[in-house]
């Protein structure tokens, strides 16, 4: 009795293991959950088998390039996304100062005059636009402000805003009456309502670009809203003064 347990114990041992049915996708999966399994057993490179082999089939992988390799890409990518980051950064700083130095301006401006250079030659030059312009609804301006001020009809900013405090319109032919000359320039722009009130009609803030797309619906637009209502402020000081 004991010698055939004994015989089916050596049966048993001598039994090759079942072939295991380990996929070439387990092997990947397995190496991308652990990705320093190849940096830490080197040996494991004898191994790989290239397509392309060697006369004397040695295979020689160059470990140290392709760290070398994934590392310079990976400081490539570090370094385009710092060198945007510090462009978008020197391009925001720029725009605040810009927009202080307009403000200042539009504060300062003694007359209609001094605020229609401000915005007709500085506020384009300094935003890179081609049109800059401050509208109300309404048929009665103040008689030097014809320069600065422009006319709508009631209604009209509602409709150009779509009844919002700002509106963005990336694709667009002017409006003469908004831009007056400089319509025919103007394929892009942003649109600030300024709200009723302190003697002033409800008006709208226009800057234009004659490149479409130039202002895109998800940009921000709280420094322009701050210029506009600067620029409200500035030409109702004496509104109702030359009225």
């Amino acid at each position: 009795m004991a010698d055939q347990v004994n015989a089916k114990a050596n049966a048993a041992s001598s039994t090759p293991p079942a072939k295991s049915d380990l996929r070439e996708a387990d092997v990947v999966a397995y190496l991308k959950r652990n990705p320093r399994l190849l940096l830490n057993n080197p040996d494991l490179l004898e191994a790989i088998s290239p397509e392309t082999r060697f006369d004397n089939e040695t295979v020689v992988v160059d470990m140290q390039r392709f760290i070398v390799d994934r590392l310079r890409r990976q400081v490539d990518n570090l370094k385009a996304n710092s060198d945007q980051i510090i462009s978008t950064t020197r391009a925001n700083m720029s725009m605040v100062e810009n927009t202080l130095e307009s403000t200042l301006a539009m504060l300062y401006a003694g007359n209609y005059r001094e605020i229609a250079q401000i915005m007709q030659e500085d506020l384009p030059l300094q935003f890179g636009v081609d049109a800059v312009a401050i509208a109300f609804e309404t048929d009665q301006i103040p008689g030097d402000a014809g320069g600065v001020i422009r006319t709508l009809p009631e209604g009209a900013v509602a409709h150009l805003t779509q009844d919002q405090p700002w509106c963005i319109r990336s694709d667009v032919e002017g409006e003469a009456a908004l831009y007056g000359a400089a319509a025919g320039l103007v394929r892009s722009d942003a649109l600030i309502t300024l709200p009723a009130g302190e003697g002033l009609p409800v008006g709208l803030f226009a800057v234009g670009c004659r490149t479409p797309g130039y202002f895109a619906p998800d940009q921000g637009t709280e420094l322009l809203a701050f210029l506009a209502h600067t620029t409200r402020y500035a030409v109702g000081r004496w509104w109702s003064l030359e009225l």
